[in-house]
Parts: structure tokens; C-alpha cells; sequence
């Protein structure tokens, strides 16, 4: 999962997270100084998650690499 979200982020690709208590948060994933975390930026909001909290990662890769990070 670290590996997945960290290729997400040197990519600069959005991804969905799906949490343990079956909730879904989508965004552009970015690290803070603590690892234990990833920081979640949507067009609404910023989130901190932790790992330990994310039962799986999909990261979406866009078809068109022209247009650059959505929400970056």
C-alpha cells in the first residue's frame, strides 16, 4: 500500500482510498513529515489518513498526460 501511494504521488496521479469502516476518500495524496500518514487534497477539502486506517489503494492514471495534476 505505501508503495502504491508513494508511485501515486511521484506521478503526481490521483487515488481512492478505501477505508477499513467502508468509507471512500479520492484526491491527490502528498506526504507530511510523519509517514504514519498520507495527506488526502480533494476540491473540498484536505484530509490526513492514517495507514493503518486504508484497506486499499486505486490510483487513477489518466489517458491524457498533457493536461498535468488535477488538483496539485
Amino acid at each position: 500500500m505505501f508503495t502504491y501511494i508513494a508511485k501515486a504521488i511521484k506521478a503526481e496521479q490521483e487515488i481512492i482510498l478505501s477505508l477499513k469502516n467502508g468509507s471512500k476518500i479520492s484526491g491527490a495524496p502528498s506526504w507530511g513529515k510523519d509517514r504514519t500518514r498520507v495527506r488526502i487534497k480533494s476540491l473540498d477539502k484536505v484530509v490526513w489518513v492514517p495507514l493503518d486506517e486504508i484497506e486499499h489503494v486505486t490510483r487513477i492514471i489518466p489517458f491524457n498526460n498533457n493536461t498535468g495534476p488535477l488538483l496539485m
